[in-house]
């Protein structure tokens, strides 16, 4: 109708995936036409060779993936010369190819191992194992031709045919982490041999399979798999890598992923060079809007989305932007949103928050009030000591891109809510899980005391906590297990397990670190008939307890200490019995 609003048509803008429009292929985006922003200057350290490995560090959604594949896309020899050709004229007119001569004639020249690892993970480890395992078949698959070379010896092929078979194994018989740990360096011996050049490994997203695992309960497994796979390909590879680039949100330095490498670089949100070649700048974010027709917003998209700074450059989130411009496409009326906050994975922060003390949500309140904090940069974290330290909150907090340095002296930082769209999304999520992490309070208190042992102090907490408030009529075991369990599974530092096979028969309950399973307890719950047979029954679940053999598992699991209880409760009361305190080197 001619009285309504023609809908404004806006071209592609392919910098960061979206639900609809462009993707996180470089390729595909120049090709279908979309308007794409320069960062090729990336490579020119890489092509010079400053280092062997380089780590990028950035918030999920600002633009690694896409960067990987445009790397990728320059740098790749597909041993298809029409196609080297075709990727070539991808980047006319780019940053890189006026950087001089000796950049452009590394167009096409070298093998590549290109993989992302944000898909590895599961419910258990043996799921993620098999996920990981599928993503270097994948890639073994992609480079099936060097089996077709004549250049391989028969062992050699026996391996890469070992690992396009792997995924396929029946579940009791996996391939050995040994051999999966060797995929990716062996990949690249085959690839220098076939090729007779270094072979450039781009690896992305490689903390999420660690993040996964950290809050599935079987890090250490995961960490003991990750970690030999990266340091073969990128620590004792010398021979055969050219350079290798990584990507993730943080920096895992206590797992000795980054011991020992050649020379690596790790740029992190703190670090100033290269800070502008993820996410946009504000020059490039104004003459985006200015391209797209949406110029005179510029005002609203600086309070909504800018507010970063890394190193020493100004930076916009490149999502949110993109997808302010697509609504302003259909509406130019359309009100800035939260984009980001449906796409960034979150569920770290929440974990950290469900143990922060008084002392973390009092700054998060200070945070709201648009009040800076300074904290001690954790640039050394290690997921198994997370919950260990406040300073890791906010220091996960930085790298994530849920705040900002407002300055850095190079140990302690003091930071802010970085704009409106972040300041939102702690007014209606992250505050509220701080405030459920204050009212669980209890949960860790009870944790405490189970383990000084400390029968006194769990009475009083179970009492405070829920049987002064139950009815007289809720007495089934049933109730008193269910509620226990729901009591106990509020501290997220701990994986509950009910009614399982173990020993001589199934426990009632047991609470198990999830990180370092350095120490596991084991409760046997009991009804009583009367107050007076109350102590008599919590001493009868201890004994079970011991009697039944429940802390074998946890020992064989390599928990160091299991302490056992038993509880038992008649109406609003209940009687606690600590039972036998097992270490592996005391075993049951």
């Amino acid at each position: 109708m001619g009285n309504q609003m023609e809908r404004k048509e806006i071209p592609e803008i392919a910098v960061m995936k979206r639900t609809t429009t462009g993707s996180e292929d470089f390729k595909k985006n120049i090709l279908s036409g979309s308007r794409y922003i320069d960062k090729t200057q990336i490579l020119i350290p890489l092509l010079r060779g400053d280092h062997e490995t380089t780590f990028f560090l950035r918030p999920r959604r600002f633009g690694k993936t896409l960067s990987l594949s445009m790397i990728r896309y320059y740098v790749e020899d597909t041993r298809d010369e029409a196609e080297n050709a075709e990727n070539r004229k991808l980047f006319e007119g780019m940053k890189i190819l006026e950087a001089g001569e000796v950049y452009r004639r590394q167009q096409t020249s070298f093998p590549v191992i290109a993989l992302t690892l944000q898909g590895v993970g599961g419910e258990s480890f043996a799921d993620a194992y098999k996920s990981l395992l599928y993503v270097l078949q994948a890639e073994y698959r992609r480079h099936r031709y060097v089996l077709e070379s004549g250049l391989l010896a028969e062992e050699e092929k026996k391996y890469f045919h070992l690992i396009l078979e792997s995924p396929l194994r029946e579940e009791n018989d996996p391939l050995p982490a040994g051999d999966a740990a060797v995929a990716l360096q062996m990949l690249s011996h085959f690839l220098c041999k076939v090729h007779g050049r270094k072979t450039v490994v781009l690896l992305d997203e490689y903390d999420v399979p660690l993040e996964k695992a950290y809050r599935g309960g079987y890090y250490r497994e995961m960490i003991n798999v990750i970690s030999p796979l990266l340091q073969n390909v990128l620590k004792t590879n010398s021979a055969n890598l050219a350079f290798a680039v990584v990507t993730g949100c943080l920096r895992i330095a206590k797992e000795s992923i980054y011991t020992g490498l050649n020379n690596p670089e790790v740029n992190t949100v703190l670090s100033v060079g290269q800070s502008d070649v993820i996410g946009f700048t504000e020059e490039e974010t104004r003459q985006l809007l200015a391209d797209s027709g949406f110029g005179n917003h510029f005002e609203e998209v600086r309070d909504w989305y800018d507010g970063y700074r890394f190193g020493k450059r100004r930076i916009y989130n490149p999502w949110s932007v993109i997808r302010h411009i697509e609504n302003l496409a259909e509406d130019e009326c359309a009100k800035p949103g939260l984009h980001w906050a449906g796409t960034s994975e979150n569920t770290i922060i929440r974990e950290l928050a469900s143990r922060g003390s008084l002392e973390v949500k009092e700054k998060v309140e200070a945070l709201l009030r648009g009040e800076p904090v300074t904290f001690r940069n954790r640039d050394d974290l290690a997921y198994a000591e997370l919950d260990y330290h406040d300073d890791n909150v906010f220091s996960v907090m930085l790298y994530t891109g849920y705040l900002t340095v407002e300055s850095f002296d190079g140990e302690m930082v003091t930071a802010v809510i970085p704009n409106k769209e972040v300041h939102r999304i702690f007014e209606e999520k992250i505050r509220g899980w701080f405030d459920d992490a204050v009212k669980n309070f209890d949960a860790r208190q009870i944790y405490e005391a189970m383990g000084k042992g400390d029968v006194r102090r769990i009475r009083e907490i179970l009492a405070e906590e829920f049987l002064s408030s139950m009815s007289y009529y809720d007495t089934q075991e049933a109730y008193y297990h269910g509620v226990l369990l729901a009591l106990l599974a509020q501290n997220r530092a701990f994986r509950v397990t009910s009614n399982r096979e173990s020993g001589k028969g199934r426990f009632d309950l047991q609470c198990t670190e999830r990180v370092k399973r350095r120490t596991a307890f084991i409760i046997e719950v009991k009804v009583s008939r009367s107050a007076r047979a109350m102590k008599n029954d919590a001493e009868r679940g201890a004994r079970q307890v011991r009697t039944k053999r429940y802390a074998q598992e946890a020992l064989l699991d390599g928990c160091e200490t299991v302490r056992t209880y038993g509880i038992a409760f008649f109406e609003k009361d209940c009687a606690v019995s600590a039972g036998e305190v097992y270490t592996s080197e005391k075993p049951v």
